[in-house]
C-alpha cells in the first residue's frame, strides 16, 4: 500500500488553481495566529435575537445580553455581564447549542487543524464593503471567496457551513457567511424537539494594523420548526478590543541604615 503525505491529502481537499491553494493555506495561518492573539485581549460582546414573525405575522420577543471578556491578571479568560440580561422571547428558547454557536461558530476560524475537516473550492474574486462593530460601512477591499464545507458530520459535533472571503494582501480572513450545522431534530416523551440555525455574516476589522478581529455579525432567516414557521434575526457587536497588559509596580523600599 502506496503512503500518502499530509500535504497531497491537504491538496486533494482543495479545488483551487495553485496559487489560491497557497494564499488559502496562508490564511488557515493567519487564522491561527489570530486566534491566539485575541486570546490576549478584552473586548465587549453585545448578542440580541429578535423573533420578528410566524405565519401569522404575529410580532415577537427579544432576547438581549451584554458580555464583557476579559482576563485575571494572570492571564486566564472570563466573561463577567456588563448589563442585565434581557429575556422576552415569545416563540422559541434559546437552547445551550445555540450558545455554543455563539461562541465557536459565529467568529468561526479556519485554522490549520480545521482545514482538515473541510472540502474548500475557490470561488473566485470579489468586491467587499465590510462593516465594523456599529454595522457601519468599513473597509473596501478586493478579495477572493472559497465555499466552505464539512467532510464529514460527527454526531455531537458543531460545523460551520458557508463561505469565506480572504484578503489577498494580508492573507487575512476578513468575512465569513453561512450557517452552524447540522440542524437538530429530536423527540423527547413523544414531543418535537427542534434546534435549528439560521444564516448570518460575520465581518471583521483589522486590530493593530496586522490581524482581523470579528467585528459584526448579522442574519436574518426563517426557521421552519415542527410547529411553525419563524423569522428571527440575530446580531452580535464584537468592540472595545484592548490588548491585555499586566501592569507591575516596583516600590521602592528604604534601606535601614
Amino acid at each position: 500500500m502506496a503512503g500518502i503525505s499530509l500535504t497531497g491529502w491537504l491538496a486533494a481537499q482543495i479545488n483551487a488553481p495553485p496559487a489560491m491553494q497557497h494564499l488559502l493555506r496562508a490564511a488557515t495561518r493567519q487564522e491561527a495566529a489570530m486566534v491566539r492573539l485575541r486570546d490576549e485581549y478584552t473586548y465587549r460582546q453585545d448578542f440580541q435575537f429578535e423573533e420578528l414573525s410566524d405565519l401569522q405575522h404575529r410580532r415577537g420577543g427579544m432576547y438581549a445580553s451584554h458580555t464583557e471578556v476579559t482576563l485575571t491578571p494572570d492571564g486566564k479568560r472570563f466573561e463577567r455581564a456588563a448589563a442585565a440580561t434581557s429575556n422576552a422571547l415569545v416563540f422559541l428558547r434559546l437552547s445551550d447549542d445555540d450558545f455554543r454557536d455563539l461562541r465557536d461558530v459565529v467568529p468561526f476560524a479556519l485554522t490549520p487543524d480545521q482545514l482538515q475537516v473541510y472540502d474548500c473550492r475557490y470561488q473566485g474574486r470579489d468586491m467587499l464593503q465590510l462593516r465594523d462593530a456599529a454595522g457601519r460601512p468599513g473597509e473596501r477591499l478586493a478579495v477572493e471567496t472559497f465555499s466552505v464545507s464539512p467532510r464529514q458530520i460527527y454526531t455531537g459535533q458543531r460545523y460551520f457551513e458557508g463561505r469565506i472571503w480572504i484578503d489577498p494582501i494580508t492573507a487575512g480572513v476578513v468575512r465569513i457567511s453561512g450557517r452552524a450545522v447540522p440542524d437538530i431534530r429530536d423527540r423527547h416523551h413523544g414531543v418535537e424537539v427542534d434546534n435549528l440555525f439560521g444564516r448570518f455574516t460575520t465581518d471583521r476589522v483589522r486590530v493593530d494594523g496586522r490581524y482581523w478581529f470579528p467585528a459584526y455579525t448579522e442574519g436574518k432567516d426563517w426557521l421552519d420548526f415542527s410547529n411553525g414557521a419563524v423569522q428571527v434575526k440575530e446580531t452580535v457587536r464584537f468592540r472595545d478590543y484592548q490588548r491585555f497588559r499586566v501592569q507591575s509596580t516596583i516600590r521602592m523600599v528604604p534601606v535601614k541604615p
